[in-house]
């Protein structure tokens, strides 16, 4: 006897893929799509926000991640999450769609920070809210199979708000902490350094680390790559945060052999130089190099194990296939 194969059905009865999108009944394509007319409406037209020249919430958070509060890279954040799911899309098209009522509820979430976010005039408290605002539109059109694929995504957006006085807080520290180790390790290595402050004298010549130099831009930056490279590299969730986590310490260490560079170049006699063209070049040139090739060797050593076990089995399979060989 032949077995019959029955499809997944949805809430309503429905069956489709995500590619076969215009399947799904009208009524829920109706809700669906009002409801990102909105979304897109109070995001991206409405000026909700007085403090920010009568903006909307998109235009808002264009003006406030700038080059002087450190979160210019906020601007790109928005890119990268269409080309997030546009991935994410890729993945799931052929995945069987089950719209969900749940997402409405999420949707009504989002929208409640929304609100939160207008009655007290805090931008900040919408963007909160965006990430259930994405997934909860996904919920209710393709069900949780292809919602967890943006979750990440929808999540990310948050890199792209700004952060009051976070710069502030950590640009003194981490000032102080790479003037400190440069200096020590210099002077153990045999340079010739005094130490004034933020100012190192090298050789006579002075080398300050100003708050630009505390790495405080770079880490943020970091902190976004490592996110997305732990999210797309690793499946346990133990190692994404490892793995995420890293990026600081990884961070912190690359910019401290950028600034000891500079003072390793002025020992030699090319202060001018160190503390010219190559502080302007070198962040691309030494400080993602090495910070890139840290967070590649904590994979690496995360996934040794596995590593060595797919190495056994290739071995294994191969000698089996000599020997299967021979026996023929």
């Amino acid at each position: 006897m032949s077995e019959e194969v029955h499809e997944p059905q949805t809430e309503g009865g429905e069956s489709f893929t995500l590619a076969g999108i215009g399947k799904m009944s009208l009524s829920i394509r109706a809700m669906g799509f009002l409801s990102l007319g909105i979304l897109l409406l109070v995001y991206f037209v409405y000026p909700a926000f007085p403090t920010a020249v009568g903006k909307s919430l998109a235009g808002w958070c264009w003006f406030a991640c700038n080059s002087t509060n450190g979160f210019l890279h906020g601007r790109f954040v928005p890119l990268a999450f269409v080309l997030m799911a546009w991935m994410s899309y890729q993945r799931t098209k052929d995945e069987m769609a089950r719209p969900s009522y749940l997402g409405l509820a999420i949707l009504i979430l989002g929208m409640i920070f929304f609100l939160l976010a207008m009655r007290t005039i805090q931008p900040r408290v919408a963007l909160m809210g965006a990430p259930f605002l994405v997934i909860g539109f996904s919920q209710y059109l393709f069900g949780f199979s292809v919602t967890r694929h943006l979750v990440f995504p929808a999540f990310f957006l948050w890199f792209s708000m700004p952060v009051p006085g976070l710069e502030m807080l950590l640009t003194g520290q981490l000032q102080n902490f790479i003037v400190k180790s440069c200096y020590h390790v210099g002077t153990f290595v045999g340079l010739d350094l005094v130490r004034d402050g933020s100012t190192i004298y090298v050789s006579n010549s002075p080398v300050e680390v100003a708050g630009g130099c505390s790495g405080i831009r770079s880490l943020m930056a970091l902190t976004m790559i490592a996110a997305v490279y732990a999210n797309y590299t690793q499946k346990p969730l133990w190692k994404k945060a490892v793995l995420f986590a890293s990026s600081f310490p990884l961070a912190v260490f690359a910019n401290f052999f950028r600034i000891f560079s500079i003072l390793v170049l002025g020992q030699f006699g090319f202060t001018s130089f160190g503390t010219g063209t190559w502080h302007d070049w070198a962040g691309l040139l030494f400080f993602f190099p090495v910070a890139l090739a840290g967070l590649y060797l904590v994979d690496f050593l995360l996934n040794l194990k596995t590593r060595r076990k797919k190495r056994v089995k290739r071995a294994v399979t191969r000698t089996q296939t000599k020997k299967q060989e021979v026996a023929g």
